[in-house]
């Protein structure tokens, strides 16, 4: 079963790249990206769309971290009063 995986895994990459070169190749016409604030220089279609997916990539990371950061507070959290609580138990139960 391991090796079926590793085979679709390298044959799924292979056409990721196949299809990127495609795209990049078919879309070689440079565009200029005017935001609200700035105009940004003209860039292939392509590289804009790579560039996009790298941003995108990131602010997901930077948010999912932030998200575990808050979620690993909150675990510690209910460990100290989960201990807290059972030393109480213990107490109540020995006295």
């Amino acid at each position: 079963m391991g090796l079926l995986k590793k085979i679709l895994f390298v044959l799924f990459l292979l056409a990721l790249v196949v299809f990127g070169s495609v795209f990049a190749i078919e879309n070689d016409a440079k565009v200029p990206l005017d935001l609200l604030f700035m105009q940004l220089p003209e860039l292939r279609v392509s590289v804009w769309l790579v560039l996009s997916f790298i941003v995108g990539g990131v602010a997901g990371l930077v948010v999912c971290g932030l998200k575990l950061l808050k979620l690993q507070t909150q675990y510690q959290g209910v460990c100290r009063k989960l201990a807290k609580t059972e030393k109480e138990l213990t107490q109540l139960k020995t006295g």
